[in-house]
This record gives C-alpha cells, structure tokens and sequence, in this order.
C-alpha cells in the first residue's frame, strides 16, 4: 500500500515516512495531475480538501479525507482508515524522499558528519535512495513523543 499526499499535507508526508509508511509527495502538480497519477499507479490519496476528495470518489481512486489539523490525529485516521502499519525506528523511510533506510557502521559516516556528531553518536542509518544520513539528533525525542502519541490514540500504548 502506497500513499499519495496533496500539497496540503506536506508536512503530514515526511513525519509519515518517519514512521515506515510509504507515502509519495509530487510537489508543483496540478489537482487533476495529482488525481491522474494515484489512479494510473493504484495509490491512495490523501488530501484534507473536500472538494477534490470527492472528485476521487467520482473517479474511483481510493482516497482518505484528513478531518484534523493535529499531527498524531492525522497519523492515527490515516492508519485506522489504511491499515498501514507505522514502525519507529525500525521501519523508517527517509523522510526526504521515501527511501528506505540501512544501518551504515560508524567509521563509514567518519567524513561525512559533524566531528562531534560523530563521536556522540553510535547508529547511523543512508537512505539507499539520495543518500542522506540519519541519527538520533536533538528531534529524536520529539519524534518519539509523537509516535507514542500516535499508538496511544490507536490504543496500542
């Protein structure tokens, strides 16, 4: 199952990501694009505008209406409504541009991250897509928090 967001959510994509569900952001296409493209690739649009949540409905393309403009609220219906399965941080996708993560060892990040980054930090994670690097920095707990808010809102605390 894959997710396609509208230009409303864009923050809602990278924090889904976080969590392990495979959500794809188009940036600069038009509604009608967007529509066209969740239906050709068999996605589910996810979008909190009511009047193109109904021309999915028209078109036949499955679609979720976002009812909330909390975070952890947007998380837990795209969940409940999905069925995806959120995962931190085991599951993680690159929050840039959804590619999945693998754990690097530690001397491979030596020249790429800050010296004090990496003498404070023992796992590291490279999306296998863009290359971006990952560890628990200083929105670690807040990412945290937000994913246990998540689960205690689908009562699975």
């Amino acid at each position: 199952m894959k997710l396609l967001f509208d230009e409303m959510l864009k923050r809602t994509v990278s924090w889904c990501r976080i969590f392990g569900i495979d959500s794809e952001f188009l940036p600069g296409k038009t509604d009608t694009q967007l529509l066209e493209y969740a239906k050709n690739n068999k996605l589910i649009f996810v979008t909190r505008d009511a009047q193109l949540y109904e021309r999915c409905v028209k078109a036949g393309v499955k679609s979720l209406l976002i009812k909330s403009d909390v975070i952890e609220e947007q998380i837990a219906q795209i969940v409940k409504e999905t069925g995806a399965a959120i995962s931190f941080p085991e599951k993680t996708r690159c929050a840039s541009c959804n590619g999945e993560l693998e754990t690097v060892k530690k001397d491979d990040v030596k020249d790429l991250v800050p010296k004090t980054t990496y003498e404070v930090h023992e796992t590291f994670w490279r999306c296998l897509d863009c290359k971006k690097l990952y560890w628990e920095g200083g929105h670690w707990k807040n990412i945290s928090k937000v994913y246990e808010k998540v689960k205690t809102l689908l009562g699975s605390s």
